[in-house]
């Protein structure tokens, strides 16, 4: 009964080791496996942030290029619409001055 006993005790501690030893290999490969995700997903954040500061940076000179073609745009617009204004402005005052010049010559 002893030896049973001793038996029993002797079976059941060596079935608790290899139970302990698969649970801690399980253990071991499920840390693995997520130190490895944490690897992959800081990766993956990396990567997407690169390529969303691509992008922003993209965006930026996109903007500021289409922003200097309208400054440069509206430049030459005020250019124009000032030489236009002169131009209308000197032809006003010709024709005031030649009506005055036969003003005065019809009263002379």
């Amino acid at each position: 009964m002893i030896i049973g006993l001793f038996f029993g005790l002797l079976v059941g501690a060596i079935a608790a080791a290899i139970v302990y030893w698969l649970m801690r290999q399980r253990l071991d490969r499920l840390l693995k496996a997520i130190q490895n995700n944490q690897r992959r997903l800081q990766q993956l954040e990396t990567d997407h942030e690169t390529r969303l500061r691509s992008a922003t940076d993209q965006l930026l000179t996109d903007y500021e290029r289409q922003l200097a073609e309208k400054i440069e745009y509206y430049q030459d617009d005020q250019i124009i619409q000032s030489e236009l204004a002169a131009l209308d402005f000197e032809t006003r005052l010709n024709v005031i001055e030649t009506a005055y010049s036969r003003e005065l010559e019809a009263q002379s």
